[in-house]
């Protein structure tokens, strides 16, 4: 997949970038691929889901991933899945209604309180879909550590901090409540334009922030320039 993914690049300079997959769980599976991706392929970054296995992101075996993502100053961008517990909850409703955004929120949550976004600072991380229930949660989520203070140690720098510092793409999540939701958590700097294309049609993302009242240099920066900071090959 990756190397059709960098001869897509090749055939069509300019247009495509990749982001290599990485098999987890088997760590040494993904820090070989790693090295293929970054030193043989010259991928823009990588893709993960929020699970694998019933195990978030920030479990502990997958410490030696994230480190290794750290030193080469990664763009990791983080798509939900549905975890194995948590399938078929509701009758007749999709999981991924419910359970998308909520996977995007534990791995997050995994991420913060198991100390990775703060040994990992050099990581830039990119959530899906507004960052799941995040926004909404993101007071209650930093307030953890009054409940086990233990998890204070693991984010020295504050929960808050850390949030503000991940990216989120807002695909599938350009409602006026959940717009108004990330803009409370984070700049516009850290805000970048997605479709969810092929699984839905760019139109309804596209239209809701398209009707969303934000100033000119604000729309700007989330259709293009917070990306090319984080991409700058393709202002080129």
């Amino acid at each position: 997949c990756n190397e059709y993914a960098t001869r897509m690049t090749e055939d069509y300079p300019g247009r495509f970038g990749v982001f290599a997959s990485l098999p987890l769980p088997d760590v040494d599976g993904c820090l070989r691929e790693i090295e293929v991706a970054f030193d043989a392929l010259r991928a823009d970054g990588v893709v993960l889901m929020t699970s694998v296995q019933n195990k978030w992101l920030g479990d502990a075996a997958f410490a030696p991933v994230f480190d290794e993502l750290d030193r080469r100053r990664a763009v990791v961008y983080v798509h939900p899945t549905v975890a194995d517990c948590c399938r078929n909850l509701i009758p007749d409703v999709a999981d991924a209604v419910i359970e998308f955004p909520m996977d995007t929120t534990r791995a997050i949550v995994s991420l913060l309180y198991s100390g990775t976004f703060a040994r990992c600072p050099q990581i830039r991380f990119i959530f899906s879909h507004s960052g799941g229930m995040l926004p909404f949660v993101a007071s209650r989520v930093a307030r953890a550590p009054a409940l086990d203070p233990a998890l204070a140690a693991r984010v020295p720098n504050g929960a808050m901090v850390e949030l503000k510092k991940l990216y989120y793409e807002i695909c599938s999540a350009t409602s006026p409540m959940a717009m108004a939701a990330l803009m409370q958590l984070v700049a516009v700097s850290q805000i970048l334009f997605g479709t969810d294309f092929p699984w839905r049609y760019a139109g309804p993302t596209a239209e809701e922030f398209d009707a969303y009242p934000l100033s000119a240099a604000d729309r700007r920066a989330i259709n293009r320039e917070s990306a090319l900071a984080l991409f700058p090959r393709f202002g080129r």
